[in-house]
């Protein structure tokens, strides 16, 4: 898995992009550039979830001795 988590977040945004925009591409019957266009707030919502997901999912460096 990659380290990086802003490395991460990139490539959920890119593939979700490119993805997103196929599918309005070929099942909308829509230009290239006005399926991109309408791709990119989806692919800005797929990874803004997959930041917050990991967000979430971040342990504490120092657990608490209980």
């Amino acid at each position: 898995m990659l380290k990086h988590r802003r490395i991460r977040i990139l490539l959920v945004l890119l593939a979700s992009w490119a993805a997103t925009a196929g599918v309005e591409r070929f099942r909308g019957e829509l230009p290239w550039l006005t399926a991109a266009a309408h791709a990119l707030p989806w692919a800005a919502l797929v990874a803004f979830v997959w930041w917050f997901a990991e967000w979430t999912q971040v342990r504490r460096r120092h657990p608490v001795d209980r």
